[in-house]
């Protein structure tokens, strides 16, 4: 199942959201060593709190976390912007009325899992772009998951390149277009 809502919905997605942040906090903090603030098990930061992003959190049938992400437009506050600046110093600002902001992709597979958590997650993400008239996002990885990107048809257009912690990070943009959906849920056996 697939549930799309806002920071000031979540009390109405309140499982499906404490869900999202508890696996933010093992995937992020325990996991990757990311430096985020966890408390109670939960990794819930400003840009959740202060700007209203909007989630996409795809669930398994149990109604347990699978895959999601974080959007933000980028004519206000970013993680590029006001974070992700330092490791891209002559990286020009991204933002547009048509730019989205990706963060916090995070997924929790677990053995036996099907790959097409993931191409529900970039489906939906292509259709609520388009149907706001988003055309591009942006987003911060780490070079392996570029490898993964490639994979699912949401070929990245890097911008430049840095380290963090001594790993490749990629700040790259992605081209929302019906052909990529299309292409994306043909990859994934999925209807689009």
């Amino acid at each position: 199942m697939i549930k799309v809502f806002t920071f000031s919905e979540r009390m109405k997605n309140y499982r499906t959201y404490e869900n999202m942040v508890r696996a933010r906090a093992d995937v992020f903090h325990t996991r990757m060593h990311w430096d985020v603030k966890v408390e109670h098990e939960r990794e819930e930061d400003e840009y959740d709190r202060q700007y209203n992003p909007l989630y996409i959190v795809v669930e398994r049938p149990d109604g347990s976390h699978a895959t999601s992400i974080r959007l933000l437009p980028t004519t206000g506050p970013t993680m590029l912007r006001n974070v992700f600046h330092r490791f891209f110093p002559n990286c020009p600002d991204i933002y547009g009325a048509n730019i989205w902001e990706v963060t916090r992709y995070c997924a929790t597979y677990r053995k036996g899992d099907p790959a097409s958590y993931t191409g529900e997650l970039f489906v939906k993400l292509s259709e609520i772009c388009l149907d706001a008239g988003i055309d591009i996002v942006t987003g911060v990885f780490f070079k392996p998951m570029y490898r993964i990107l490639m994979r699912s048809g949401w070929d990245p257009i890097p911008v430049t390149t840095s380290e963090w912690d001594g790993k490749p990070i990629v700040l790259g943009t992605f081209e929302m277009s019906e052909p990529r959906m299309h292409d994306i849920a043909h990859r994934y056996a999925l209807a689009a």
